[in-house]
């Protein structure tokens, strides 16, 4: 399953890769585990499993954030002894391959043989290959040959040559006669022959000065090296190439498992300090049960990370977040979800398709408990600030989309739809999500439709079997309403409280009038207000 980037859009997938960050993990790399949830329940215990692990094994955790800086150089030796040209340089990056492939293996492997042992197939299936890689021959070599062989090219360190001079010391030949472990430190001829105390450094331009083809025509110009150092690194890399095939095939076999180990271990990482976040403010996470039967699905106590996440960021620790219940069940398998407006139903809409995308991904559920069969696609229709093009209209765009999604479905899918068709007259909007639901309801998904269609959730018997309400609680003050931000079973009051947000923003009558007064727009009298302004010619005829 990969969600479409209207669902990834519509359930803030970005936003919640970004909580997944600070383990050497992008954005980018979250998110598209987020976007491929697995429908395969297998799968999801194998991943479930591991999380677990994660969840609970604290020193395994430290391990691995140790250990995943140095999976990414890993990553980054291979890139770099891809780009090298010479042999010798290619050794060389597989020398450090080599020494951190021994530290990743023997400390993720004492990690792995501590006295707390994973249960998770993964990970024991990763101490197995580590067991099974360091007891064989090859490694024990490599490793027991890491020092000799690190050391021999770290102390390398002055090269001595031999030059052939004519009859007026200009140089005419040169050759390598040997390479050196400690610095070159001999005083230089000048000071030789002259009795100078002093000693000469060489100087670095002469390395690097062009040289011409011609030297007997040149006789300022200097010894063409680019062919000296060759000579040098010819007898460096002859020194290793007994070990070159060696080396090749044992490292590119044996470190692709810590490569590909970055960002699943990364992702749990991110999903383990989410899940201790969200828990320190009081909010449950669980470990869904799956099941593939025709049980039904329930979420206790199920919120919305977003909104969690944002509370917690203003420090509103006086307004807990609400939770609530989600059941599917034969007869219930798809909501009409109404209730006043900023009552929640967005909100518990989104947070009923985060739920999936977690549970899918192997991770936490955000509620108390959660027993869940694993959906084959996630498809969502909330609006958006695009209101169509020029040519086609919102309307248009909302329906070209809702057609994209019924193509798209089977009858194990989830469907979120929130407040469509609001971008047409109440009375047709009504007849369109009509055919919508009758249409869900024969196919047999699950989901929910928030709407502020209040119509819709008391015809829901006419739109077939398993077709339900469900309300945003609302307590009503007066002429206001307080949100209780529950959601319940069951058909609405009614009354989607639009006037209790218009008080709110300061738009009754009197709110206005008030407002406009102040500005001395209106005076106080209404009665004079209302009265249109006399004309000069009936001035004179009252008078």
């Amino acid at each position: 399953m990969y969600l479409s980037d209207h669902a990834a859009e519509d359930l803030g997938l970005h936003e919640l890769a970004s909580h997944f960050q600070g383990e050497g993990l992008s954005i980018r790399e979250a998110v598209e585990i987020l976007r491929t949830p697995t429908y395969d329940p297998e799968t999801l215990h194998y991943r479930q499993a591991a999380f677990k692990d994660f969840r609970t094994l604290p020193q395994l955790r430290e391990t691995f954030r140790e250990l995943l800086p140095r999976f990414d150089e890993l990553a980054a030796f291979g890139a770099a002894r891809r780009d090298a040209t010479s042999p010798l340089q290619q050794t060389i990056w597989r020398l450090s391959e080599l020494e951190l492939l021994v530290e990743c293996a023997e400390k993720l492997s004492s990690a792995l043989d501590s006295e707390k042992r994973p249960e998770s197939t993964a990970l024991n299936d990763i101490a197995r290959y580590l067991d099974e890689m360091r007891s064989r021959t090859e490694y024990q070599t490599m490793r027991a040959r890491l020092p000799e062989l690190r050391k021999g090219l770290q102390y390398k360190r002055s090269v001595t040559l031999g030059v052939n001079l004519d009859e007026k010391l200009r140089p005419v030949e040169v050759a390598v006669l040997d390479i050196n472990d400690r610095p070159f430190t001999e005083r230089s001829l000048i000071a030789r022959l002259f009795g100078y105390n002093r000693d000469y450094s060489v100087q670095s331009n002469v390395l690097s000065t062009p040289i011409p083809s011609e030297l007997s025509a040149q006789p300022r110009s200097r010894i063409p090296l680019a062919p000296l150092f060759q000579e040098i690194e010819q007898l460096l890399s002859g020194a290793l190439r007994p070990i070159q095939r060696e080396l090749r095939a044992f490292v590119h076999e044996n470190t692709s498992i810590f490569r590909g180990l970055r960002v699943e271990a990364a992702f749990f990482l991110g999903a383990v300090r989410l899940a201790e976040r969200l828990e320190a403010m009081g909010l449950p996470t669980c470990l869904p049960t799956i099941h593939s039967g025709v049980h039904s699905e329930t979420i206790e106590g199920m919120y919305n990370i977003h909104l969690a996440l944002r509370s917690e960021k203003r420090g509103r620790s006086g307004e807990p977040v609400v939770v609530n219940d989600l059941e599917f069940a034969s007869d219930r398998r798809f909501y009409v979800l109404t209730g006043p407006n900023q009552g929640g139903k967005t909100t518990f809409t989104q947070a009923a398709g985060i739920a999936y995308v977690f549970a899918q991904s192997g991770l936490f559920t955000p509620g108390r408990s959660a027993e869940l069969k694993p959906v084959d696609v996630i498809e969502t229709h909330f609006p958006t600030a695009e209101h169509g093009s020029l040519d086609t209209g919102r309307l248009a765009d909302e329906a070209r989309r809702l057609s994209q999604i019924i193509d798209a479905i089977t009858d194990r899918s989830l469907v979120l739809l929130n407040e469509s068709f609001a971008s047409t007259s109440p009375h047709e909007a009504v007849s369109l999500a009509a055919e919508i639901l009758r249409v869900l309801s024969e196919t047999g998904v699950r989901g929910v439709y928030a709407t502020h269609l209040h119509e819709l959730a008391l015809r829901c018997q006419e739109f077939g079997a398993g077709v339900a309400p469900l309300t945003a609680e609302a307590v009503v003050e007066g002429e206001s309403a307080k949100r209780t931000y529950r959601v319940r079973q069951g058909s609405p009051d009614g009354d989607s409280f639009a006037r209790d947000i218009a008080l709110k923003h300061g738009l009754s009558y009197e709110q206005m009038r008030t407002r406009l007064r102040k500005r001395g727009l209106l005076r106080d009298d209404r009665a004079s207000d209302n009265r249109p302004n006399p004309s000069p010619r009936d001035s004179q005829k009252t008078s």
